[in-house]
């Protein structure tokens, strides 16, 4: 299209001079002046994203770059970007030490107990830091007036001391697990039944002989109590120390162990703990609930008692050293 280049009035391929202004008229397509513009072209959504992303991407590696000259010059890039990593040890350390970690063990060399009285750790270790065994178990033993079958709970947490101890266990094991004091009691009981079968053949064969010949019939019998009752504590407590049945019936443990001057000072230890505890009981009777709760902690002191002498065999050389491994 023909336009005037002065005022740039359109007109046609025949007309020389502008209408508007006179001028001569060239014949041009591209009008005077400034261009128009052109018109846009559509954009396309994530084209935008794209670019912001791009420059996200090239500041980020900028900043790596930064930091990465940060860490080669002195080396503290990473830690000054996690300026609470300190913290966050100590806090775990803390939650580490306040978690359940299992109690430590001392099974050989001296005693961890031997500076202190037999008794005094018989008293003292069941009621270490609270008196809850001694309540439940004073609970558990007035139940077991009716049920006697619950006395197994509290016979079972004495075996357990006693293992605790003889393995050179300053912390007692815990109360609350009542499973395992149940499972100590029939392992008690289990012990006790072996015996309890000696005691009977023994003594129906006594009787059977003595009707016969009686001074035969009472060295018999004696003999059969001897062997039936002596021994007991011993095959109990190894039983308790190394959670072997096969153990507590071995030469090499019980058998040393029964026959050791240290295994006699332990059976008198217990028959005076047995009249200590039978005193206390007689004297608590004016508080009702007394005897129970004596009975209770009578049972969990006498399993230390033994614990107690056990690993002063150990630590003499008289017997093996119980497992490493903690009661808990």
């Amino acid at each position: 299209m023909p336009y005037c280049l002065a005022c740039g009035t359109k007109t046609d391929f025949e007309t020389q001079t502008c209408p508007s202004c006179g001028q001569a008229v060239r014949h041009r397509i591209d009008p005077p002046g400034d261009a128009f513009p052109e018109p846009s072209e559509p954009e396309i959504p994530w084209e935008g994203d794209d670019a912001e992303s791009g420059a996200d991407d090239a500041k980020s590696g900028t900043d790596d770059a930064d930091s990465g000259a940060g860490d080669a010059t002195n080396g503290t890039g990473a830690e000054e970007s996690k300026p609470l990593a300190g913290i966050d040890d100590t806090l775990a350390a803390e939650d580490d030490e306040a978690g359940d970690t299992p109690p430590s063990t001392d099974p050989s060399g001296p005693s961890p107990f031997a500076d202190r009285w037999s008794f005094g750790v018989a008293a003292t270790y069941p009621v270490d830091e609270d008196y809850r065994p001694l309540v439940v178990g004073g609970i558990v033993e007035l139940i077991a007036l009716v049920l006697p079958v619950f006395s197994l709970v509290t016979v079972g947490y004495g075996f357990r001391l006693c293992g605790a101890v003889a393995r050179g266990q300053r912390e007692r094991p815990a109360f609350d697990d009542y499973g395992e004091s149940l499972v100590g009691g029939l392992q008690s009981l289990l012990v006790a039944g072996l015996y309890g079968v000696v005691l009977v053949v023994g003594g129906g064969a006594a009787a059977a002989v003595w009707t016969v010949d009686e001074p035969l019939g009472i060295a018999l019998g004696v003999t059969t109590g001897v062997l039936g009752l002596y021994p007991f504590p011993a095959s109990l407590t190894v039983y308790a120390a190394t959670g072997e049945l096969r153990t507590a019936f071995s030469r090499a443990s019980a058998g040393r162990f029964a026959t050791s001057g240290t295994y006699v000072r332990a059976w008198l230890a217990w028959l005076a703990g047995i009249v200590a505890v039978a005193l206390a009981a007689v004297l608590s009777v004016i508080t009702l609930v007394g005897p129970v709760v004596v009975r209770a902690w009578g049972t969990y002191s006498l399993g230390v008692l033994w614990g107690y002498y056990y690993r002063s065999a150990a630590a003499e050389g008289i017997v093996p050293p119980a497992p490493d491994e903690p009661v808990q």
